[in-house]
């Protein structure tokens, strides 16, 4: 059942938990997912048959919590994903950043690494809207976004996004792959060869960031593209955490 927490700047929050006798296991959605999308319910699934604790949320501005994603950026979405993990969870948490949530997911990593014992990235898309979106236009391109607020990306599978300059902009003060990552437990990433959206060269620089850990791992699908939902990849998911859970 889907419960509400309110953040201290009265930011309303909605939430999924589970509570089980193994490890906790965090899943940070995507820019413009929620809660319920598919890789969120499947591993809620999976957590659930083996008796993980598990949680699942929406940002500011996503689903059912308040806000829009016009009025949110980054900011508020690492901060919401950092103010649950305190609030709800006990120990250490295994935590699975899904696209953009493996860029809240490196940036808690800096924040309170105590509170994290592995991290998962499925086509993590760290530091999007500057490498992917403002580094990629034209000058013409930009003055439009700033005077607009916002432009829209187009991709193969025919989906788009709107992203606002507001976003864009935050993004310049939260960059992770600037500076190194100091971590000391398992890394592991995901990500399609096919991804049209986010290039898995992206995940090689993450990997080149992370120091201290000695278990890091890319594991590159041939024919996957960015949302990583088929049937066997999200059991490569699974396989993932089933992996970790033995080291740590």
């Amino acid at each position: 059942m889907t419960k509400f927490i309110n953040r201290l700047d009265n930011n309303t929050i909605a939430y999924n938990q589970l509570t089980g006798k193994n490890e906790g296991i965090v899943f940070l959605s995507g820019f413009n997912s929620d809660m319920q999308g598919k890789k969120a319910l499947y591993l809620e699934k999976w957590a659930k048959e083996n008796n993980h604790s598990f949680l699942r949320f929406d940002y500011s501005g996503h689903g059912k919590s308040s806000g829009t994603i016009d009025t949110t950026c980054f900011s508020d979405w690492y901060q919401d994903s950092e103010y649950l993990i305190n609030k709800l969870t006990q120990d250490k948490q295994i935590l699975v950043g899904s696209s953009m949530g493996a860029w809240i997911m490196l940036m808690l990593a800096k924040r309170i690494p105590k509170k994290i014992s592995a991290m998962i990235g499925l086509a993590p898309a760290p530091d999007f809207p500057k490498l992917l979106i403002w580094d990629k236009m034209t000058r013409d391109e930009k003055r439009k976004l700033v005077k607009n607020r916002k432009t829209t990306i187009r991709y193969e599978d025919g989906s788009k996004n709107d992203f606002s300059y507001k976003l864009v902009k935050d993004s310049f003060k939260n960059l992770t792959l600037s500076k190194s990552i100091t971590f000391n437990g398992p890394v592991y990433l995901y990500h399609g060869i096919a991804d049209n959206a986010v290039p898995f060269d992206l995940s090689i620089k993450i990997i080149n960031t992370f120091k201290g850990s000695k278990d890091i791992k890319l594991l590159l699908d041939k024919n996957a593209g960015h949302r990583l939902s088929e049937t066997d990849q999200l059991k490569n998911i699974t396989n993932i955490i089933e992996e970790i859970k033995t080291k740590i």
